[in-house]
């Protein structure tokens, strides 16, 4: 049984200090909040797109996914295997929307088209849940370091924490993208290594690994079965997971605000389809990786660790080769550290956006809201920190965190679709919506039925009560629907306003790629739906 060497931790320190450098580097030139919180709007596509890659390839998918795979197999795939349709729903509708408006906070828009009120609930359930899951993402990389060093996961999630924290109250949005970009090949590195190491591992190579699978049932990611208690469905996946997944990249600001650094909607929807394509193979790939490591578990009579967030790491401190480990890990930090610096510096977007500088100094001048935006960076990681001491109780680490935001994202999705579709909602209507989707959710919690459905109830509820209060309110004058409602924000809308203006074909042409680009979205959700149905098929036949 190999150890975790003073090479491999070399290679690790190496790794965060130069990541950590970098990060910091980003600081020097920030002179105000647009700087801070959207890299001066400057920041090309396909960067903002590996940066969301390497987001959702973060800690919390690099050791809770193989946990997943090693316990079911590819089921739970189903809950991303809608991710391409998200994308296209967003491409279409929210982003153009979200970058015409020319905001730094999504829920400056509520403002405008509902009230202050709307905004401020809406920033406040933002801050509650993607604060909760952040604990989780911090937890995941401090546990790895425990299981490495030995010393309390407590300790190291402070120290995880004061080096994330570091880095981002310097850097701001460009030191977490650009450091991202560099993470997310680490990453994928490690994870391949780790593939090719435990093929190496088997006798048989992949002829066992995919025996194992097909003999465990392990290679059924489609589950036709129409009861609403089975948790990892096909229709789960769908209904509720197409749900999860517009309402996560498209109303939570810790994603939706590296697509706000782009200079052009055509930049910001070239970084959504980054991840409409990659993010389901990405996540195939760490799923596949606990079903090898399943199979070696057999092979060598092995007894997996309790926790199942420990089992990839403990492999890879039990097992890879000195240095090789030490490069594994620090695809683990890689994919910790671009999960968490994001999540700060929105955080503190949010914060000094839609409260500080809305109630507490509206007057102050640039170089002060800079100063605040990091030190609220401070105070989120500081909570983060202490939710993370808590977050070892709650399972599976993925898991959780897509279930904190089940309780919020739907009914946060259902205002802004009130927002943008609908002329007659007001800003009575998108907060009872709100609230009583969020208690939909809660009552449904108790049924036993899939939290999956819980973004897809919080939807239903928000959008059908939120239109039948606003009818109990005056109908919102004309300034509130200007650059809000999709059918005067749309591309084709504006090339007809525009008429035989200069700027109009332009115009044309941007809705025609935009077409082209959701229905190359939609064309790939079937064809990786299909390679599934085909690999059941064998697995079974």
């Amino acid at each position: 049984m190999a150890a975790f060497t003073w090479l491999d931790m070399l290679v690790l320190v190496v790794y965060v200090v130069v990541i950590a450098w970098v990060g910091a580097r980003f600081g020097k030139d920030q002179d105000n909040t647009e700087d801070y919180f959207l890299g001066g709007r400057k920041i090309p596509g396909w960067a903002i797109g590996l940066s969301v890659m390497a987001t959702q390839a973060s800690a919390i998918t690099f050791i809770g996914a193989p946990g997943w795979g090693f316990d079911g197999g590819l089921e739970r795939l189903v809950t991303f295997i809608n991710v391409p349709l998200a994308m296209a729903v967003l491409i279409a509708l929210l982003v153009p929307i979200f970058h015409r408006a020319g905001i730094y906070s999504i829920y400056e828009l509520l403002e405008r088209r509902f009230g202050v009120a709307t905004r401020s609930l809406a920033a406040l359930l933002f801050l509650v849940a993607r604060g909760l899951a952040t604990g989780v993402v911090l937890y995941a990389p401090a546990l790895v370091l425990s299981v490495v060093t030995g010393l309390s996961v407590n300790l190291t999630i402070i120290l995880m924490a004061v080096i994330a924290v570091g880095y981002t109250v310097m850097g701001g949005i460009s030191a977490v993208i650009w450091t991202d970009v560099i993470q997310m090949f680490v990453l994928w590195l490690g994870a391949i290594l780790s593939m090719i190491l435990l093929v190496a591992s088997l006798p048989g190579g992949w002829s066992d690994v995919f025996a194992f699978g097909a003999a465990n049932d392990m290679f059924n990611p489609i589950n036709l079965s129409l009861d609403p208690t089975v948790t990892y469905s096909l229709w789960a996946g769908l209904i509720g997971g197409v749900v999860l997944h517009v309402a996560y990249f498209g109303t939570d600001q810790s994603q939706i605000q590296r697509v706000l650094t782009s200079p052009s909607i055509a930049e910001g929807q070239r970084s959504l389809m980054i991840g409409g394509y990659l993010l389901v193979p990405q996540m195939l790939l760490f799923l596949f990786i606990g079903v090898m490591l399943a199979a070696y578990y057999q092979q060598h009579g092995l007894t997996a660790p309790d926790n199942l967030n420990e089992l990839f790491p403990r492999f890879v401190v039990s097992t890879l080769p000195v240095g090789i480990s030490g490069l594994v890990i620090a695809g683990v930090f890689a994919a910790a550290m671009s999960s968490l610096d994001s999540a700060l510096n929105s955080l503190a977007a949010v914060s000094v956006r839609d409260f500080y500088a809305r109630f507490v100094k509206p007057e102050a001048d640039e170089r002060h809201y800079l100063k605040a935006s990091r030190w609220a960076t401070v105070f989120w990681g500081v909570y983060a920190t202490l939710f993370a001491f808590f977050a070892g109780n709650l399972g599976p680490v993925i898991e959780a965190v897509n279930r904190i935001g089940s309780w919020f994202y739907g009914a946060l999705l259902g205002v802004f679709l009130l927002a943008i579709l609908s002329h007659r909602s007001n800003g009575r209507g998108a907060v009872a919506g709100m609230l009583l989707g969020m208690a939909a959710v809660w009552a449904m919690s108790h049924t036993g039925m899939s939290w999956l459905y819980n973004n897809f109830v919080g939807l239903a509820v928000s959008l059908v009560a939120g239109y039948l209060v606003s009818l109990s309110a005056p109908k919102p004058g004309r300034e509130q629907l200007a650059d809000v409602v999709i059918d005067e924000t749309a591309p084709d809308m504006q090339a007809l306003l525009k008429g035989r203006s200069a700027d109009a074909a332009a115009i044309g042409r941007d809705a025609l790629v935009t077409r082209r680009r959701c229905l190359g979205l939609i064309v790939w959700f079937f064809v990786l739906l299909a390679t599934l149905a085909l690999l059941q098929v064998w697995a079974n036949g």
